[in-house]
């Protein structure tokens, strides 16, 4: 640290590793600097660790933000332990452990994530396996903070760092400094190339282990093949020195991530035989939460880890006086290195192949990003309508609100205060056409939901209904409760029967969400039929409600439960499967009858599930990071499509609506305390004048700049950027 802030300004040039970069506390001027990263630099570190009684080290010192489905980031809430940890200054063996671990947490530079539902059964001893899992992500904030930043790696387009990074709103160029003329993806021509597979699927641990982990059948086939000649080998760590191959003598063991050794020009034989597969949590993590599938993982981890090693031998100087034997374990990585090395060979090692189970449903496309694409090109309505809803709506609409009773009279002072009050739109019974609203604080509906659950009713159809949407009447002729007349929703209402789930089940799928579940007038202890009302911190479009009702269905599948009636035509169950019961695809303009006495009064119950722990749920972190695919249960939201094209052209009323934004920004956002709630209020702001993602981007950095917390309010303007760019699609693709 002391030399680079006695850095000869007439230049210099230092070297160190990336782990040593991403080490430093804090770099004084790095706009001095021009940084040169020699290879890709790693997006994701992952911490997996069985510590059922010793993760308190950990967990007790941190706290969730960003609240999504099935995610959370991690906030530190002890900085002084978690530095502690990372000291380890007594040499403790646990707690050196998750030293590492500690240092990332405490980095501004990372952001660390955790799965929501086993996090909480972790920390509450509820745990299966004990496991915590952790994902962080480098966020590439601070290379901004350099003058000049470049890249050198191969194919660098297939990693997860180019990914990721491109989702937070870097926007990469081609250094036509340092590319080559006529440089391209692919090796020149060198037919002296035989590349042997073993295996026609993926290879995994699991399958090495099943066919005998150091006695595998391709390790036998490979110790053939080789014979006395000299090769280089890479395999897993916890094999490679019981490997048979690591008892011949040309055997030459090289490290997993060998880029820079240069030393094995004169070997031309290879055996690279690696299950390079992240680990269950962390793909599903990468799949989910970053977009990254299977495929693409595949193809960055494995891939690229082979191709490397093979780069190494003789043919990273296209030696042609030899032949070359190249042993991989699937053969999709031997077709891949067919492409990138043309006039190479494909030979399968003739192995019996293990047995392969196909669980599921047939695919309806070849790979994951086929049918990400194919969905995305199909979307139909709006995905985000964000900003201010108050100032959307026409002032007639004020006019045509009608409070339930005094107390919904009083909390409309304005049009502002309606939208941040309204709950729900009221109907004497579900045949009323003629809405009354309800607006009040959140405490003050579950209270009015909880009272009314008193009531006895002798028809279904005396019980008074609710809807969460705000109907605008006179928007059609035709109906004053349709879809169309829907301006805005407010919390997600969700109706259960026929299904095998119970509300406590509910709860723990979602261990954070704030929620009330009661009984309906038809439910029995025999065949439950209930309620779900989740409060959502702010209200939504209808495209945004149907998102999320779409998104908890998908989690709830994800765990196990099925769509459909668990019920027989007879009346009994099916006790093998898990139904969930939600009997209707979303429908933000439904009503649903209040809260009473069930018909058999002692089956009635009225749960509300609630505590620091659970909050309502945060719209936004909910849709920035679904993991629903597009189009779940056949609804499909359109792209993000910036007025005036893909070039950034703005016009003169998005620049006077900028300079309105900024204004609002500099007069709120500024304020200590204020930064991460008016920059979320700004990108909403933003987002609602259709301007390009380059342009929103480039205004929250400026007002990140200027807050008085820079650093977090760049992280969160990046994890916005990083989820508007899921949905952003160039004019041209449409």
């Amino acid at each position: 640290m002391r030399y680079f802030n006695d850095a000869d300004l007439g230049g210099a040039v230092v070297f160190m590793t990336h782990k040593a970069l991403l080490d430093l506390p804090y770099m004084y001027r790095p706009d001095r600097w021009s940084l040169y990263l020699d290879e890709c630099p790693s997006a994701s570190v992952n911490f997996s660790d069985r510590l059922p009684d010793s993760h308190s080290i950990m967990t007790n010192h941190v706290g969730l933000a960003d609240l999504s489905s099935v995610y959370a980031r991690l906030t530190v809430t002890n900085k002084s332990a978690l530095e502690k940890t990372a000291r380890n200054e007594n040499k403790d063996t646990i707690v050196d452990s998750v030293r590492d671990l500690a240092r990332i947490l405490l980095s501004t530079r990372y952001d660390s994530y955790v799965n929501l539902e086993k996090f909480s059964a972790l920390k509450s001893s509820k745990s299966a396996d004990g496991n915590i899992s952790i994902f962080s992500l480098l966020n590439p904030t601070f290379l901004s903070e350099f003058q000049r930043v470049t890249i050198a790696a191969a194919r660098f387009e297939e990693t997860f760092t180019y990914h990721w990074w491109s989702h937070c709103g870097v926007n990469w160029k081609k250094s036509s400094e340092l590319s080559r003329d006529g440089a391209t993806q692919v090796h020149p021509f060198n037919p002296s190339v035989t590349i042997h597979y073993g295996y026609e699927t993926r290879y995994s641990k699991h399958m090495r282990n099943q066919l005998g982990r150091e006695a595998v059948p391709i390790i036998d086939a490979a110790k053939k093949l080789l014979g006395k000649q000299s090769y280089i080998r890479v395999e897993n760590n916890d094999v490679k020195f019981q490997s048979p191959l690591y008892r011949l003598e040309g055997d030459h063991l090289i490290p997993g991530i060998s880029h820079g050794l240069n030393c094995y020009k004169g070997i031309h034989h290879a055996a690279v035989i690696i299950a390079n597969n992240q680990t269950p949590q962390a793909a599903k993590f990468l799949a989910e939460f970053c977009g990254f599938d299977a495929d693409r993982q595949f193809m960055a981890f494995t891939n690229h880890s082979v191709y490397q090693a093979i780069c190494r031998t003789s043919i990273r100087r296209n030696d042609l006086s030899a032949n070359k034997t190249w042993i991989v374990a699937s053969k999709e990585t031997a077709d891949w290195l067919n492409l990138v090395f043309p006039g190479s060979r494909v030979q399968s090692l003739g192995l019996i192949q293990p047995e392969r189970k196909r669980p599921g449903r047939p695919r309806t496309s070849k790979s994951d990003n086929e049918r990400k694409n194919k969905s995305r090109n199909n979307l139909k309505a709006e995905l985000l309508q964000a900003g201010d809803y108050a100032h959307q709506l026409d002032m007639s609409v004020y006019d045509n609100i009608f409070p339930l009773d005094k107390c919904d009279e009083l909390a409309i002072k304005d049009i502002s205060h309606f939208v941040a009050k309204f709950r729900s739109s009221f109907f004497d019974n579900y045949y009323d056409t003629n809405p009354r609203v309800i607006c009040r604080t959140e405490a003050q509906f579950i209270s009015y939901l909880k009272k009314h659950h008193m009531n006895r009713y002798i028809a279904k159809n005396e019980i008074p209904c609710v809807s969460g949407a705000m109907f605008a009447p006179d928007d059609s002729s035709d109906s004053s409760r349709n879809g169309n007349n829907v301006k805005f929703v407010r919390g997600m209402w969700l109706d259960i029967e026929n299904g095998t789930m119970t509300h406590g089940e509910f709860a723990e799928a979602f261990p954070h969400i704030h929620f009330v579940a009661y009984n309906t007038f038809n439910h029995t202890r025999e065949k439950p039929r209930y309620r779900i009302y989740i409060p959502t911190n702010r209200v939504m479009t209808d495209a945004e409600y149907r998102l999320l009702f779409n998104e908890i269905v998908y989690v709830l599948e994800s765990k196990g439960f099925r769509r459909g009636k668990s019920y027989t035509y007879d009346g009994s169950t099916d006790s093998l499967d898990k139904y969930h019961g939600i009997d209707h695809r979303p429908q933000p303009c439904a009503v649903f009858a209040l809260p009473c006495q069930a018909q058999v009064r002692s089956d009635s119950f009225f749960e509300e599930y609630k505590g620091e722990d659970r909050q309502s749920l945060d719209v936004n972190p909910w849709l920035s990071n679904r993991i629903a695919p597009d189009g779940a249960d056949g609804f499909e939201p359109s792209v993000y499509i910036p007025m005036g094209g893909d070039d950034g052209t703005i016009t003169l009323e998005q620049q006077a609506g900028i300079d309105a934004c900024m204004v609002e920004w500099y007069r709120v956002g500024v304020m200590p305390g204020e930064g991460d709630r008016a920059i979320f209020a700004l990108f909403h702001s933003l987002y609602s004048l259709k301007l390009h993602p380059r342009t929103i981007a480039d205004r929250l950095f400026e007002a990140a700049h200027s807050s008085s917390s820079p650093t977090d309010r760049r992280k969160q303007a990046t994890r916005l950027i990083a989820g508007l760019n899921r949905w952003y699609q160039p004019h041209q693709n449409l």
